[in-house]
């Protein structure tokens, strides 16, 4: 469920957008509940609608819809900083969709009349952040081991013996596998990324 810093009303009329792909819409719904609440709310409700919509198969289009948040309050990006709600679901997917929008978007914009020393230092901040987060989220997987957690196939078609027969629940599981591995790999590049930034080697 998202958090009810987001009316039912206009959160029912964004996911309404969101079917017709009418992006249009949904930006006129971002400002409409931006006019509801402040920005630290704004900021809070917006990026767990983002997180709750993120999969790694379409993270470019839930990247565009963070955009278009962005770009109607730019402020929503950086409030709390480091400890930006954006940045936090940013860490959390593990998507690099999601990190190029917060910096081409937010960020470098912010950063434009920084000297190197102001610029070195904001992204520093995020990399102890991002290092320190990855650390917290990568504590919490444990080994899922196939016979224990999960079973591979049963049995095969007769009709393809390249179709493979498996339990939807050791499907599921082998999904969430697959995306905590890629959350993992994401959450590695994006610490490079900030890394570079700031002019660290690696």
């Amino acid at each position: 469920m998202i958090p009810q810093f987001i009316p039912q009303k206009i959160l029912d009329a964004m996911y309404n957008c969101l079917d017709y792909a009418d992006l249009n819409g949904f930006e006129k719904q971002v400002k409409e509940y931006l006019k509801s609440t402040d920005e630290s709310s704004a900021s809070l409700g917006l990026a767990t609608f983002i997180i709750k919509e993120y999969r790694a198969e379409r993270a470019d289009t839930v990247a565009k819809l963070m955009e278009i948040i962005i770009r109607c309050n730019p402020a929503l990006a950086l409030i709390n900083y480091p400890e930006n709600h954006f940045f936090r679901i940013i860490m959390i997917s593990g998507s690099m969709d999601l990190f190029e929008c917060l910096t081409e978007e937010a960020i470098e914009p912010h950063l434009k009349n920084s000297s190197e020393e102001e610029y070195i230092d904001y992204y520093t901040k995020l990399l102890h952040l991002g290092a320190k987060l990855n650390t917290i989220f990568s504590d919490q997987y444990e080994p899922q081991i196939k016979g224990v957690h999960f079973n591979g196939r049963f049995g095969t078609d007769d009709s393809n013996p390249n179709i493979a027969l498996i339990n939807l629940e050791d499907y599921e599981m082998m999904n969430d596998i697959i995306d905590k591995f890629n959350s993992i790999i994401g959450r590695r590049d994006i610490i490079k990324a900030l890394m570079t930034k700031v002019g660290m080697k690696f």
